[in-house]
């Protein structure tokens, strides 16, 4: 391997703690997230270049909840689903597919410690 870029998942000037959890590239391709703890508790997201594969940070959503560890995006693409560990919920974000910035829902779901999710087809 070759490193070919370093980026922050951060924002620029942040003193608190650090504490990434999972890294998703969504099924087209076109955009990688990142779930960030600590102080933070948000999703960063970049687009990729399809080109050079380079990242550019183009948003950052802060997640509402406490500990976000792993989050999954479901097979339509168009929501993304946050498992927070510390707060026992499962916060639902609107996805733009074109975008790939994220909208908060009033909708959750009350868990005790999620720490993994996993879309199952209905049979």
């Amino acid at each position: 391997f070759i490193e070919i870029q370093t980026i922050a998942s951060y924002p620029t000037g942040f003193n608190g703690v650090l504490d990434g959890a999972e890294i998703l590239v969504s099924s087209d391709g076109k955009f990688l997230y990142t779930s960030q703890r600590g102080d933070q508790n948000a999703i960063t997201i970049f687009s990729i270049d399809k080109e050079s594969g380079k990242l550019s940070k183009i948003g950052y959503q802060p997640t509402t909840g406490k500990g976000p560890r792993n989050f999954t995006i479901d097979p339509t693409g168009n929501y993304l689903l946050v498992a927070h560990q510390n707060s026992d919920n499962i916060i639902i974000f609107k996805r733009d597919k074109e975008t790939g910035l994220l909208e908060l829902t009033s909708n959750q779901i009350k868990v005790p410690k999620p720490v993994c999710l996993q879309m199952v087809p209905v049979k």
